[in-house]
């Protein structure tokens, strides 16, 4: 038979773990939050620099070709 002693430390021992899952739940919560936010910094990010590094490609895929019109420009009429 329980004793009023035994059930008092069973109750607070079952308080302590439903108290535990809680807080656990809790962290859970605030970690997936945070990874979420994190996510979406982290996609904004790479799609801004890949944005920049496009028109950086293009900037200079017009130069060289550019240079290139030139070039030949020049060697096509030092062959007249």
């Amino acid at each position: 038979m329980l004793s009023w002693n035994d059930y008092y430390v069973q109750e607070q021992m079952r308080e302590d773990r439903m108290a535990e899952a809680e807080h656990e739940r809790l962290v859970k919560l605030v970690s997936s939050q945070k990874e979420s936010s994190l996510k979406k910094f982290s996609t904004h990010l790479l799609e801004s620099l890949g944005s920049r590094l496009v028109s950086w490609g293009d900037s200079l895929l017009n130069r060289c070709a550019n240079m290139s019109l030139v070039s030949r420009g020049q060697s096509s009429q030092s062959n007249l």
